[in-house]
């Protein structure tokens, strides 16, 4: 199946995807994650589309609640990427207080697109005090560009160096080899598939352009533990 067949395929489903609402609250994370501010957005407005859970007797509490709740999804994905605990923490907590302060329901509606581009301002903040400006532009092509076959010639035209020296640069800066990096991601993004779409394993090896199902399978049991079919019928924790 192509690669354009597959993305319909997943277009399709989310169309009709009994729970909406909890797969696009895990894109929305995983987006914000990976700094995507523009995504981010596009699917906090589709989430806002779909009538809110009734959190509090009043509307202006329920909505509340609900940027309450959102501020600590958003604080967990932030340590998630590496932001350290202390700073994810600190702007949850100035994130409630103004949550609280605000007095309107469109003040509040507002304040969830703001405390979203904080976050995901301070996930970037961190990303440019640990890693060099040329790390960061390769780790945002590589999150850019996730479902394609990423080559490290790619990579080296991309920021104008060898492949030499950009792996051994890489390695040094992020810890992890380039490939190693890609792939860790790669199979990070492909969970969302495995429990919320209903594309086959192979499907899915596909789309995130590996070169076989075979090699996914490993590639997954190597970093999880599981296989792709394990992790798919585990229950949640």
């Amino acid at each position: 199946m192509s690669q354009k067949l597959i993305l319909q395929k997943i277009e399709k489903h989310n169309n009709h995807y009994t729970h909406p609402s909890y797969y696009l609250e895990r894109r929305l994370l995983n987006e914000l994650k990976r700094e995507l501010r523009d995504a981010a957005q596009e699917t906090l407005n589709t989430i806002n589309k779909l009538e809110r859970a009734k959190l509090a007797d009043t509307p202006i509490r329920s909505i509340k609640n609900s940027l309450i709740g959102s501020a600590t999804l958003f604080t967990r994905a932030a340590i998630e990427a590496d932001v350290p605990p202390e700073y994810a923490f600190s702007l949850c907590d100035a994130c409630i207080l103004e949550i609280e302060r605000l007095s309107s329901i469109k003040a509040l509606q507002e304040y969830e697109y703001q405390m979203l581009d904080d976050y995901i301002h301070i996930i970037h903040e961190y990303r440019i005090q640990s890693y060099n400006k040329v790390t960061i532009k390769l780790i945002e092509y590589i999150h850019e560009n996730i479902t394609e076959s990423i080559t490290l010639e790619a990579l080296a035209e991309h920021v104008n160096l060898s492949k030499e020296y950009l792996c051994s640069m890489f390695k040094k800066n992020v810890g992890l080899g380039v490939i190693e990096f890609i792939n860790y991601h790669k199979v990070e993004e492909s969970k969302y598939f495995l429990k919320y779409s209903n594309l086959s394993i192979s499907d899915i090896a596909f789309l995130f352009n590996f070169c076989s199902p075979g090699y996914y399978s490993s590639v997954f049991k190597k970093q999880t533990g599981l296989t792709p079919r394990q992790f798919q019928q585990a229950k949640p924790m």
